[in-house]
């Protein structure tokens, strides 16, 4: 999908929500007793309200099904893929095949998106990596049903509040997350699971107590994170002095607990919980900084300046969710049974959360505080941010002003959802392009240019493709910039060449169209070898996009090489390839790199 059309698409949908939001607060304020009734005509009121919150979703999925590529990446390849190969060869037994789903990943079991890649095999004889992420990524619709249902239970409040709630769920700045295939079934569904988990638990009947359970042991064995949900859990039901219920809680996740944990170690790549305390500083950064990062927006600034405003937006969040839980304590002390199952539910999901942070906080400390800035954690912050309106939304004042303010609420939204996609497009069609361009350096020359790591590993992973495409369990697909050295010569141009220990470009970058495919790629080549890496593409600021019609900037850089990959005593020529739309075409550069 071009930018362009999306863009204009993002307009389109502005002013459906808009137009819904106004009709909603317009016939509000005539009739405030019917306050989850859809203003306007019945036929045309409902389909405006459903066209208001549906459409983002539908453009994010539209987006990401059109850009999404059917390839592992990194931890795909031994998380999933190795032991998919290791079941089709044969188990045994069911112990054997257990083994094989809960083989430790990290610090972690991921059972559940192993066991869902072994069902798609056993149902299409494949994987595809691509169906993979997209049912994790389905779990979102599961969240937003539970927040709609929320706002079905409160009392006084408009329906119309609930429409900016799907532009920023379903905002595009945790990109990586939806485009690894392995983290919307693992580190995205692990959390809605916990918050469907805490909503049964919520609800005070054996039923939903029971489903409830089987939904915590899911995001148990979804992700390591998965354990907060029951002591989560266990707390509301003891506050809630329902003894025998939380006797059962306690017991079933104390041993489904021990049970997940044993024989599981903490990797050597992992900082010590000496080097994490050793970075307090960093830790007690982090802390603060991730209930604000709804507010890292400005991804191209310094990692100093986005964590700065985070830290500012997370002591608001911080201040707001503390006299909450403050006056929540004061009324259980008091009148416990006055406290409904949507407030149990909405503290039992932000203490799950605050619990995560604390724990990501204490794990990485010791990597530094700009870990948090990474893409593939925004999700996290998202359901954060979404908590926070909720809970904002329980207090009169705060409701009734943001339904006179609904036009301007539903503006900031829309600007965010599109400026989501404006902001992050390049880095995002540089992601898709980083996992297509390992695809074609192992099919090329058995390597993966963006992770040089893989040269210790090379033996085992290479193993682990090789079982799968003997076993036909997986196949590359065909890659775009295939063919791209057979293109023919329209010019040339000047690149800036650095080679210490990886080789790297820079040039000015031509005239692009903003097609996912679209890019410039450095090719080295020496005969009948040759490497490809992705050139790294800025944009330009939204004024500039708008006065020059370019989204991107004028200067990139090639992805980083380790020349180790390189042959020795060999001279390599640098070449530049570049597709825009339907033109594929080379540069030549006059220059090239030897290797001793």
């Amino acid at each position: 999908m071009n930018l362009f059309i999306f863009l204009a698409l993002s307009a389109f949908v502005g002013g459906v929500s808009l137009l819904g939001a106004y009709l909603q607060v317009a016939g509000r304020s005539k009739s405030p007793g019917s306050v989850h009734s859809i203003s306007g005509p019945f036929a045309f009121g409902k389909i405006l309200f459903f066209l208001a919150w549906a459409t983002p979703v539908v453009l994010f999925f539209g987006v990401w099904g059109v850009t999404t590529v059917n390839i592992p990446y990194q931890d795909d390849i031994d998380a999933i893929l190795e032991s998919t190969s290791a079941i089709a060869e044969g188990t045994g037994s069911l112990r054997e095949f257990w083994s094989a789903l809960s083989k430790q990943d990290d610090e972690r079991r991921i059972v559940v998106v192993r066991l869902v890649a072994c069902v798609m095999y056993w149902a299409t004889g494949s994987i595809d990596f691509r169906f993979l992420a997209f049912t994790g990524i389905c779990s979102y619709l599961v969240f937003l049903r539970l927040i709609f249902t929320w706002f079905r239970y409160q009392r006084g409040l408009s329906l119309a509040l609930f429409v900016p709630v799907p532009y920023v769920l379903f905002s595009n700045f945790n990109y990586e997350a939806l485009y690894w295939s392995i983290i919307p079934l693992q580190q995205i569904a692990v959390y809605v699971w916990g918050f469907a988990s805490i909503w049964l638990v919520s609800q005070n009947t054996r039923r939903s107590l029971a489903l409830g359970a089987g939904l915590g042991i899911l995001a148990l064995y979804s992700d390591v994170s998965g354990i907060f949900v029951g002591p989560v859990a266990a707390l509301i039901l003891v506050a809630r002095r329902e003894w025998l219920a939380a006797t059962f809680w306690i017991l079933l996740f104390g041993f489904i607990t021990t049970f997940y944990f044993w024989g599981l170690t903490v990797p050597d790549f992992r900082p010590t919980t000496a080097q994490n305390l050793s970075s307090w500083r960093e830790m007690l950064l982090m802390a603060v900084a991730m209930p604000g990062m709804i507010a890292d927006v400005m991804v191209d600034k310094s990692d100093s300046t986005r964590l700065a405003l985070s830290a500012v937006a997370g002591v608001a969040s911080l201040s707001l969710v503390g006299v909450s839980a403050f006056l929540l304590c004061k009324k259980l002390m008091r009148t416990p049974l006055a406290i409904t199952p949507s407030q149990w539910w909405l503290a039992g999901c932000m203490l799950f959360l605050l619990v995560t942070f604390f724990a990501l906080a204490f794990g990485r400390a010791a990597f530094g505080a700009q870990t948090i800035l990474l893409s593939r954690y925004k999700h996290i912050f998202t359901f954060w941010a979404t908590f926070n309106y909720l809970l904002l939304l329980q207090q009169p004042t705060v409701r009734q002003a943001l339904s006179r303010r609904m036009t301007i609420l539903q503006i900031s939204a829309v600007i965010y959802f599109g400026g989501s996609y404006f902001l992050t497009w390049a880095d995002m069609m540089y992601f898709r392009k980083t996992i297509q361009i390992d695809a074609y350096g192992w099919t090329k020359n058995r390597e993966f240019p963006s992770a040089p790591i893989y040269i210790t590993v090379k033996k085992a992973v290479d193993s682990i493709f090789e079982s799968a495409l003997k076993n036909r369990i997986y196949k590359f697909p065909d890659l775009p910039f295939e063919d791209l050295r057979q293109a023919e010569i329209r010019g040339s141009s000047d690149i800036a060449v650095r080679t210490a220990d990886f080789i790297q470009v820079g040039t000015e970058v031509p005239a692009l169209q903003c097609s996912p495919d679209d890019g410039i790629y450095l090719i080295i080549h020496s005969g009948d070898e040759i490497h490809m890496l992705p050139m790294r593409l800025r944009r330009n600021s939204f004024l500039c996009f708008l006065r020059t019609g370019r989204y991107y900037a004028g200067y990139c850089e090639s992805m980083g090489m380790l020349m180790q990959y390189l042959s020795k005593n060999k001279k390599y020529k640098l070449t530049l390839g570049v597709i825009s739309g339907s033109n594929r075409y080379l540069l030549t550069t006059g220059k090239e790199v030897s290797t001793s």
